[in-house]
């Protein structure tokens, strides 16, 4: 994220903008200015020219309010067309890139990370402009009234900007753990928190609050360590501002006593002094805000950046597999036996609980590297495809749906599929679930109250692939959660399908398995 990125969403208002500030931050300016005369004009008893003046200074001060006014609405609105583009760009990289996200990062990743970017470099980005008109028209001031005085301002300036760089490597540190920091919260909320009723049942509150005070815990340290620095960074701010007004008002005092300038420039020069200090201080403490983000900048430019979406998935004819096997971090391995599947067959993978049934269906997905051996998948050429090409589909345990209608859940929000949809719902026995439905095929799916149960789940996510020719399924407890009959007649329903299916199950009956060409039995040993 970058002042470009931030320019170009709206170029022209961009412009108008810091044309808006640098003009706005001349007025402010301008009226200090002023004052100069006002006072000489009082001491002179020059009453007409003090009216007139007081009028100039009003009509600055009310113009300069109006534009600060109209310049906060435009930042506002360009950051957040500009964080509107990037969150896009985010999901769009994450939908390409072919990997696993953990939830609370993509969470935090959309929604603190850009905030802290928003709050630590957009907001401020406009700001720069706007202290540096102040420090310029300041100086221009204080030229006209003597060198000396400018002279001044460069040399302890110069200091007050340099300084403050000693601390960007520590914010940048801090801000990295703020992120981190957060991430971890999130997830430890969501892991635990999804739980949430099971805890309440075995009554082990003591363990929910010990995990999610750790968590808040490392987080309130995280927040306490960036207010910290930042702190520091005012306060060495504070000390330098200081020493430029105490000597920009000595040195004035100076010229007034040998009348080398007016009486009146002792008090605009403490009013310049004062925007000097307020801008040098506000302008060194934002651009160190903006360092102090530059670590987590690149992990969101780096995520928002765009994937090849040219990747055309190819379904396999057939499937081996030769000494695969997969090592856990606890150091148990698993040993799978080898699979030679061709087109069309219906596989049956059985096992006890523990043997590996569901990880083997990860390692062929390439969710899980194989610790040992090769998978081969073919295509009707006989030529190998890469695990990251092949086109599988997969039906987990827990299906995964959207709160949305049914029909779009089975569709995946392809709208030429839906005339098609009725025909599938019938084919897995979900038709009677939907006639007793008031909506019908548009009910929407409510993921918080469950409004449809597990087996119709099940048949949800069974006619999603069969409604979209999945060619290679695997179906990992596909049935478990629908009655006998309704499971016979979907079985029958794959086994004459010309897809290739590896089913995992557990205590089917024979007229089930008869439905298969083979069955693979995994043991725990």
């Amino acid at each position: 994220m970058s002042f470009k990125g931030l320019y170009s969403v709206n170029k022209l208002r961009m412009t108008a903008l810091l044309i808006l500030e640098f003009l706005t931050s001349g007025l402010t300016i301008g009226v200090s200015y002023i004052n100069t005369y006002q006072i000489m004009a009082v001491k002179e008893g020059k009453w007409q020219q003090f009216i007139v003046l007081i009028m100039a200074a009003l009509f600055a001060f009310v113009i300069s309010y109006i534009g600060l006014n109209v310049c906060q609405y435009w930042i506002e609105k360009q950051i957040q067309q500009y964080n509107h583009q990037v969150r896009a760009k985010i999901v769009n990289h994450y939908f390409y890139d072919q990997k696993v996200h953990n939830t609370a990062k993509v969470q935090n990743r959309l929604t603190n990370d850009l905030n802290l970017i928003t709050q630590s470099k957009l907001s401020v980005y406009t700001d720069i402009p706007y202290y540096a008109a102040q420090i310029i028209f300041s100086c221009i001031g204080l030229l006209l009234f003597h060198w000396s005085l400018l002279v001044v301002v460069l040399i302890l300036g110069t200091l007050s900007f340099y300084l403050p760089k000693f601390l960007h490597p520590v914010m940048q540190r801090a801000a990295s753990r703020l992120s981190k920091a957060n991430q971890n919260y999130l997830d430890v909320a969501e892991k635990w928190l999804d739980g949430l009723a099971e805890l309440r049942k075995f009554t082990a509150e003591a363990q929910l609050s010990k995990v999610m005070d750790q968590a808040s815990d490392t987080l309130e340290k995280a927040n306490v360590s960036r207010t910290g620095t930042v702190q520091a960074l005012t306060i060495l701010n504070k000390a330098t501002a200081a020493i430029l007004q105490f000597a920009l008002l000595a040195v004035t005092a100076i010229l007034v006593t040998k009348h080398l300038v007016l009486f009146g420039v002792i008090v605009t020069v403490e009013s310049f002094s004062l925007y000097i200090n307020s801008s040098f201080r506000m302008l060194i403490t934002e651009l160190g805000q903006i360092h102090s983000v530059d670590g987590l900048n690149k992990e969101i430019d780096q995520d928002s950046t765009k994937v090849d979406n040219s990747l055309v998935l190819k379904s396999p004819a057939s499937l081996t597999t030769a000494n695969v096997s997969v090592r856990f971090a606890n150091g148990k391995v698993i040993h799978f036996p080898d699979l030679d599947i061709k087109k069309g067959e219906k596989v049956l993978l059985t096992g006890d609980s523990g043997a590996g049934k569901t990880t083997l269906f990860k390692v062929l997905l390439g969710k899980i590297k194989p610790h040992t051996g090769r998978v081969n998948f073919k295509d009707e050429a006989g030529n190998d495809l890469e695990i990251c090409k092949v086109k599988l589909g997969y039906i987990p345990q827990d299906p995964v749906l959207f709160p949305d209608s049914i029909e779009n859940n089975i569709t995946m929000f392809n709208s030429k599929l839906s005339d098609r949809v009725r025909y599938y719902v019938d084919k897995f026995s979900f038709k009677h679930d939907i006639e007793k439905m008031p909506l019908g095929l548009q009910t929407k799916i409510n993921l918080q109250e469950l409004n449809v149960s597990g087996g119709q789940r099940q048949k949800i996510v069974l006619a999603r692939a069969a409604i979209h020719d999945d060619d290679f399924l695997l179906i990992d407890e596909g049935t478990g959660a629908i009655d006998q009959k309704a499971t016979i007649r979907i079985l029958k329903e794959l086994a004459n399908s010309p897809a290739t299916i590896i089913f995992i199950a557990h205590n089917f009956n024979e007229k089930m398995n008869s439905l298969f060409d083979k069955e693979v039995h995994l043991t725990s040993k």
